[in-house]
């Protein structure tokens, strides 16, 4: 089995310590974290490369939609905020909402910048590629699963790509389980993406689109039996698991139309 590295007795795992200078309590990069350059942590960070280019600056706020926009604007500004305040937070970001709208983009973005400028060790992970490779370990066929699944619980900081996404079976639910639980247990940051929401919505033929989180889109009655059900979060994760990141995230939503179907012109630079 292999063994986690037992945690730094000054900064307990976070990467930062608190020094006191002029009676002030400052938190500095601690000394275990020191001596890996920026280039060698971001390779670590295991982000495809199909999102190297992201940056929060480069994430564009272009839908047709008022309402859209002004979402994806904010949740930019939020986006930085998280980073300048780091490691000043108690809290991830869960982004949430439609398809191609920029979530992966801005989650990726703040991993590079985290590890950039302030040394944060950090990870990038797929939920449904995790899965698969949890699966060839059964056959031998990859690393074991303490191997994949010990830096996914214990890096610094975590981008959990496409909660939900997948066939959804109760041993997927137990591994979401896991690894969610136990960075919540360890108060270790996390940021998440999702296309689902915390409601489920009408489909686009009844008045909305599946991800809508625009206030008339909600509904406060079932549909009607004719309306298929689109799922929220809660049902592809289990109630359990939303309520532990109600805690762990503050939640930034967006929505809007698809940026890959706005074909060449966009020129492929939000992933």
């Amino acid at each position: 089995m292999a063994q986690t590295a037992p945690l730094c007795p000054l900064c307990r795992g976070t990467g930062f310590a608190i020094e006191k200078r002029d009676g002030l309590e400052l938190a500095v990069r601690c000394s275990c974290r020191r001596g890996r350059s920026p280039e060698s942590l971001l390779a670590a960070a295991r982000i495809p490369s199909r999102y190297l280019h992201c940056s929060i600056e480069s994430f564009e706020v272009w839908s047709s939609d008022h309402g859209s926009r002004n979402l994806q604007a904010q949740a930019r500004r939020r986006t930085r905020e998280f980073v300048d305040c780091y490691p000043g937070v108690e809290r991830g970001l869960l982004f949430m909402g439609s398809v191609g709208t920029g979530k992966t983009h801005l989650a990726v973005a703040a991993l590079k910048e985290l590890i950039a400028t302030k040394g944060t060790h950090g990870l990038y992970v797929n939920a449904v590629q995790l899965v698969q490779e949890l699966q060839m370990s059964f056959d031998g066929g990859g690393a074991s699963r303490e191997e994949i699944l010990g830096p996914v619980t214990e890096t610094e900081i975590l981008v959990f790509d496409e909660i939900g996404a997948g066939r959804l079976t109760d041993w997927v639910r137990d591994l979401l389980y896991y690894v969610i639980n136990a960075r919540y247990m360890t108060r270790r940051v996390t940021i998440f993406t999702t296309n689902y929401l915390d409601a489920p919505r009408l489909p686009a033929e009844h008045g909305s689109f599946p991800g809508s989180v625009t206030p008339d889109a909600a509904f406060t009655s079932p549909p009607a039996r004719s309306a298929p059900y689109v799922e929220c979060l809660a049902d592809r994760i289990t109630e359990r698991l939303r309520s532990r990141l109600y805690e762990m995230t503050d939640v930034i939503e967006l929505v809007g139309e698809d940026y890959r179907a706005r074909g060449s012109g966009h020129g492929g630079r939000r992933p």
